[in-house]
């Protein structure tokens, strides 16, 4: 977000109320620490990359989702706000925080900073996917008269992320009007072994130079294909491509 900003408004302006939604990551994924925090300086993750974007665009609520995993008697959410905790002292370290909360390095103010974060986070237990974390999420920014939102999450997720919000809170009236002011931040760490560059798109027929079929809703279909046969299905379709030489 642009440095002539501030909290989405040129200075001067109403300040909006915002809220961030830092997404969860399955504990029982690879790799998790990694994708949830990440690595200093450069390698941020969705954790402290939430902070950054909480504290710099002076976030009114902050949620940490989900409920969908849970290992060592925690959920998603909680097992995320206690590696937060754990490493708040460490969040300097990184060069973005380092760079525009220069504060952090010193013991006084990374107090302030954590009674800052501690007053606005929201723990989501209950959701089981995506969809319900922008949805429950929404209903508490809605609660809370929030005008902004600003989605927090991997490159490899943030896709994903950002249209199923535009759907939901489309579909809802009562949260519509998040869609006024709905941003998305990704961090650097994503799924391990892949980058944003690997997320397929496949956008409905807008192209009048492009005839034929719709092949998105053909392959929207492939989320449907039963957990068992995955492996099969997956094998013929690449078989099936491979006849068509690509």
């Amino acid at each position: 977000m642009s440095e002539r900003m501030t909290a989405g408004k040129p200075r001067g302006s109403h300040r909006r109320k915002t809220g961030v939604l830092v997404h969860g990551y399955n504990l029982h994924a690879g790799q998790w620490e990694d994708v949830a925090w990440g690595a200093p300086p450069e390698r941020i993750g969705r954790v402290p990359m939430g902070v950054f974007v909480a504290l710099s665009e002076q976030a009114d609520v902050m949620v940490f989702g989900s409920g969908a995993s849970e290992k060592d008697g925690l959920l998603e959410s909680e097992a995320t706000e206690r590696l937060l905790w754990e490493r708040f002292d460490e969040l300097a370290g990184f060069a973005v925080l380092r760079k525009h909360l220069p504060e952090l390095k010193h013991p006084d103010s990374t107090g302030t900073y954590r009674e800052r974060i501690e007053s606005i986070l929201h723990l989501d237990r209950a959701s089981r996917n995506t969809r319900e974390e922008i949805a429950r999420a929404g209903r508490i920014f809605v609660d809370r008269d929030i005008e902004r939102v600003i989605l927090v999450s991997s490159p490899t997720h943030m896709p994903r992320c950002l249209r199923d919000a535009c759907t939901i809170y489309g579909e809802d009236s009562g949260m519509s009007g998040l869609l006024q002011g709905l941003y998305a931040v990704p961090s650097v760490t994503g799924y391990p072994g892949y980058a944003a560059g690997d997320v397929a798109i496949f956008e409905p027929p807008h192209r009048p130079d492009r005839p034929g079929l719709d092949p998105s809703g053909v392959v929207a279909r492939v989320h449907d294909v039963p957990v068992n046969a995955r492996n099969r299905f997956v094998q013929r379709l690449d078989d099936l491509l491979s006849e068509f030489g690509v």
